[in-house]
């Protein structure tokens, strides 16, 4: 993630995907069947089942760090740190309906140490050696669009 922010200019960065396809909200089990044309599923080869399954728990693992020392869950820990990050102002992740957007009162009021970053940085390095490109929170491919105007 590049940063643009700057005390001269005031710009921030908006991060997308902060939950990275779900994966970060707690609300997956290690079992999930995607349906067809949905996260995983779009990407095909790209996240095999042992990939998803490394994923969900080292979420796990987040999320009981989260618990420990936050009183929070792995959905809160997974904003926070993006909020913490350098030049990061925005963070958006794709909810589809209004209660998913419950948790976003549980972002605000706290944030990490260096210690915290570190600690994270640890369950990561343990559990994804072989992290997923940035073609996993890119949309699906579409097919061209006709064109509309001639010039």
């Amino acid at each position: 993630m590049m940063s643009c922010r700057t005390p001269q200019a005031r710009l921030a960065t908006l991060a997308y995907g902060a939950l990275c396809r779900g994966l970060l909200s707690g609300a997956m089990s290690a079992d999930r069947h995607f349906a067809k044309g949905r996260h995983a599923q779009d990407h095909g080869s790209q996240v095999p089942a042992t990939a998803f399954r490394r994923v969900h728990q080292c979420g796990k693992q987040a999320d009981a760090f989260a618990r420990e020392n936050f009183g929070k869950r792995v959905i809160h820990l997974a904003v926070r740190w993006l909020l913490d990050q350098p030049g990061v102002g925005i963070t958006l992740w794709g909810a589809r309906h209004p209660e998913q957007l419950a948790p976003v009162k549980e972002v605000i009021g706290w944030s990490l140490k260096k210690s915290d970053f570190a600690a994270i940085d640890a369950i990561l390095s343990e559990s994804i050696q072989n992290p997923a490109g940035p073609e996993f929170m890119a949309p699906p491919a579409r097919a061209a669009s006709p064109v509309f105007c001639q010039q």
